[in-house]
């Protein structure tokens, strides 16, 4: 919660200063940013997903009216078929009617029958072909459409892989993110330049204690107690005598030899 208000009041301090640029880095680097940023792409991605199994469901009803509408096309001709065939058959039945009869082949041609038969035979013939080509058509259709649902389908199960592994990386980019974030800080930590501000603090008081104590020791010799105590030593030195040595041990010694005196003569104590 720190390290939040912290990232916060400097965020409010770039914008403030206009650092546009540092408030984006600073909340860039965030983990759960990046891991919004990832849910958006994931979002965006989920709403073509969508489309496209929806696009993908018109198809498949699509497909099967069409398979459907091919099973109706193929009964209607064979029902088709089955009537030209029949037309044909009645047609020959009545023929040899007539024949047995002593009709001639004019006759024949011309009787109401045969001409019932003959345009029914015409007809379901007609529709017949129109049929054929329709079914000609819609299996074409149908085998298109059959082939470019299975290529959706294998692009849906692609990006169903593709949400997964989306879902995975986001994971594994937010702990990434986390534990660089963790290790520079320790890094910076170790080389001292998170601290900057500390270190400043702390040359800070070390110079105003070197201060203080400067002020001291000038105060001190300013006012004369040092020189005072240096005279009492001496005086007290001199009261007890001194040291006759220790001129000899600071090497002051009067090296000089002392005159001789010369030699006078002895008074004679009695008289020769």
């Amino acid at each position: 919660m720190f390290k939040a208000i912290g990232k916060l009041f400097k965020t409010l301090g770039y914008a403030l200063t206009g650092r546009i640029n540092e408030i984006s880095e600073i909340w860039g680097e965030d983990p759960y940013v990046i891991g919004e940023k990832y849910n958006r792409i994931i979002e965006e991605k989920k709403a073509r997903y969508q489309t496209i199994t929806r696009a993908v469901s018109r198809l498949m009803s699509s497909l099967d009216k069409q398979k459907a509408q091919l099973e109706n096309y193929r009964e209607q001709a064979e029902q088709k078929e089955k009537i030209v065939a029949g037309s044909k058959i009645a047609g020959q039945q009545r023929a040899r009617e007539l024949k047995k009869q002593g009709a001639d082949l004019e006759t024949i041609k011309n009787d109401p029958k045969i001409k019932e038969y003959a345009a029914k035979n015409a007809d379901a013939s007609s529709s017949l072909a129109l049929l054929n080509a329709d079914i000609a058509n819609l299996e074409q259709e149908i085998e298109d459409n059959s082939q470019e649902l299975k290529n959706f389908e294998s692009d849906i199960k692609k990006m169903q892989r593709e949400f997964e592994n989306i879902n995975q990386e986001r994971d594994r980019a937010m702990a990434k993110v986390s534990s660089a974030k963790e290790r520079r800080e320790l890094y910076e930590l170790k080389s001292g330049i998170s601290n900057d501000e500390t270190a400043e603090l702390l040359k800070d008081v070390r110079d105003t204690v070197n201060n203080v104590e400067n002020r001291t020791k000038l105060a001190k010799k300013t006012s004369g107690y040092e020189n005072s105590s240096e005279e009492q030593e001496l005086i007290r030195l001199a009261e007890s005598g001194g040291n006759e040595e220790f001129f000899n041990d600071i090497g002051l010694i009067d090296e000089t030899p002392a005159p001789k005196q010369a030699d006078t003569p002895q008074k004679d104590s009695y008289q020769e």
